[in-house]
C-alpha cells in the first residue's frame, strides 16, 4: 500500500500523520490543514530521515546522544532507528561512527548511503568511533535492515558535506569541515570534492573548487 506522509519536526522528535490513498480518494483530507495527528515515534532525535525503496519504511539517524528513547541490545542508547509506517513498529539500528550532521545519498542498486559526520564522543558512548571521513550504507537482508561500515572511507574528513548521485550513478561529495571547527579559520575547511563510484566507494581525490575556496564551504 502506497502512503502519503506529512511530517513536522518538533523538539527533535517527528511526528507523523499518515494517509493512505483510500482515505485521500475517500475521505477527501484536507492537506492545507493546520493540524497533526500523533501516528507515532521515531524513538531517536531525527536528524536525518530517508523513505527508504522499495517498501516505503523510514530510516532514522541522529547524532551521539546522551539519551534517546530506544535502547540497543547492548543497553547503550539508539541513535538510529527503523519505522514502518503500515504497522508504526519500531526497530532500533546500531551504528559504529559518529554520523553527526553527515551528508548522504542513494546509490543506483538503491541503497542508502552517507557520508562523513564528527568526531567520537568516548565519554557518551566508546562504541561509537570517529565518523568525519567515514562511509555507511543501510542494506536490507530478507527485510531485515542493518547498517553496514566495512571501513571505506572518504578521501578526507567531512563534517557537513554535500552528496549528490549523478546521471552515471557515480556519487559527487563536496566541501564541509575538516574538524567541526570555525569556518572563519580557513585551515578548518574542506574546499574540495571527491566521487564515489557506484558502489559508494571514494576514488581517493580530493579536487579543489574555487566556489569553495572563496566561499564558507559549509
Amino acid at each position: 500500500m502506497e502512503f502519503l506522509l506529512k511530517v513536522f519536526v518538533c523538539c527533535s522528535f517527528l511526528l507523523f500523520r499518515v494517509f493512505t490513498h483510500a482515505e485521500l480518494d475517500e475521505q477527501q483530507v484536507n492537506l492545507s490543514c493546520d493540524y497533526f495527528k500523533l501516528a507515532g515515534s521515531s524513538g531517536v532525535p531525527a536528524m536525518h530521515a530517508a523513505v527508504l525503496p522499495p517498501d516505503g519504511k523510514v530510516i532514522f539517524l541522529d547524532k551521539v546522544e546522551d539519551y534517546s528513547e530506544l535502547q540497543l541490545p547492548n543497553n547503550r542508547y539508539a541513535y538510529s532507528s527503523l519505522y514502518d509506517p503500515s504497522t508504526h513498529e519500531l526497530t532500533p539500528l546500531p551504528v559504529t561512527t559518529n554520523p553527526f550532521c553527515c551528508g548522504g545519498t542513494f546509490l543506483p542498486d538503491g541503497r542508502l548511503v552517507t557520508l562523513g559526520g564528527n568526531g567520537p564522543l568516548l565519554w557518551l558512548d566508546p562504541t561509537v568511533e570517529d565518523g568525519f571521513d567515514a562511509i555507511r550504507y543501510i542494506e536490507s537482508h530478507g527485510g531485515e535492515y542493518e547498517w553496514k561500515e566495512p571501513g571505506h572511507k572518504l578521501a578526507s574528513k567531512r563534517w557537513y558535506a554535500s552528496a549528490q548521485t549523478m546521471a552515471d550513478g557515480r556519487i559527487f561529495v563536496a566541501a564541509g569541515s575538516l574538524n567541526g571547527l570555525s569556518p572563519t579559520n580557513f585551515s578548518n575547511n574542506n574546499p574540495t570534492y571527491e566521487m564515489l563510484d557506484v558502489s559508494g566507494i571514494s576514488q581517493g581525490d580530493n579536487i579543489p573548487m574555487k566556489i569553495l575556496v572563496e566561499n564558507q564551504p559549509y
